[in-house]
């Protein structure tokens, strides 16, 4: 038995760069989360609250990507939800812009 191919952070499987990389981007997703409600409490303008949504949505997700077995390779899952928050933004995005017509 080889004992690389059963530990927890097989180089081949989970690259820690990788790993390490995606950890980063989703706290950062979190941040700027934080800092778009924080624009929204101050004007309440919706765009900030989709981009706050779209912001936390993708930093859990790829949060949440750290506990697959491959978290370069996603789900259908993850994917779906990914898309419904860009649709989120591109609709907050559209009724902003119709509101003003």
């Amino acid at each position: 038995m080889n004992v690389l191919t059963h530990s927890v952070l097989n180089p081949i499987q989970h690259p820690v760069l990788d790993i390490f990389l995606l950890g980063f981007i989703g706290s950062c997703s979190l941040c700027a989360a934080i800092f778009f409600l924080r624009f929204w409490r101050d004007t309440r303008d919706r765009l900030f609250l989709a981009f706050a949504a779209f912001f936390a949505i993708q930093g859990m997700l790829d949060i949440f990507a750290l506990e697959l077995g491959h978290p370069n390779e996603g789900t259908v899952t993850l994917f779906v939800l990914r898309l419904l928050s860009v649709l989120l933004v591109l609709g907050a995005i559209l009724r902003k812009n119709m509101g003003k017509g």
